[in-house]
């Protein structure tokens, strides 16, 4: 039998079919969805259209991970770190991101965020939004504005946060006033 660190290692490898066989293998074995992975380090992993519903990914450093296409549907993705990640047409239907850094995260065509998702979220500073757009600062997200103010951003100043989000100050406000848009993606 395969160990919990040997099948880590595997999600660790460049090749591909080896990702999505130790995913599976950690499915199988109740490791996937039992809080085993909690904590671990999964920075720049390939994890591109993995099967991950129900996983249990709380506080896993997925920087700059590849998850484009992988099924997060009803994923425990508390306080993940994704910061630099892509998730291109990830699905996301009922994935708990209460507190997830998503640092300039690439979202295109993700699917099945609602605003309740964004508005958990602990940082979405220069990702890019299911629709293609940049994040315009809507959810005035905690880690965001932490940032502006460590950058000595005013951030009572529509203008400054416009500036500091990389929006126009019309975009900026329409945002303030749009926090229940949903990002309906086909």
């Amino acid at each position: 039998m395969i160990s919990k660190i040997e099948l880590i290692n595997k999600l660790q490898s460049l090749e591909s079919k080896n990702v999505l066989k130790a995913v599976e293998d950690l499915r199988n074995c109740g490791m996937l969805g039992d809080g085993s992975l909690r904590g671990i380090a999964l920075c720049q992993a390939v994890l591109q259209n993995a099967d991950l519903k129900e996983a249990d990914l709380c506080f896993v450093d997925l920087h700059q991970a590849n998850l484009d296409n992988a099924d997060l549907s009803h994923a425990r993705l508390q306080a993940v770190k994704l910061n630099r990640a892509s998730l291109q047409a990830a699905n996301l239907e009922d994935a708990d991101l209460t507190n997830a850094e998503l640092y300039k995260v690439n979202l295109r065509g993700a699917r099945n965020l609602t605003c309740g998702q964004f508005s958990s979220l602990n940082a979405l500073f220069g990702s890019i939004m299911p629709d293609g757009t940049v994040y315009d600062g809507r959810f005035n997200l905690n880690g965001d504005l932490a940032r502006a103010r460590w950058a000595t951003v005013d951030v009572d100043d529509p203008k400054s946060m416009a500036e500091f989000y990389g929006v126009t100050v019309d975009m900026y406000m329409q945002g303030q006033g749009k926090k229940t848009m949903v990002f309906a993606v086909a």
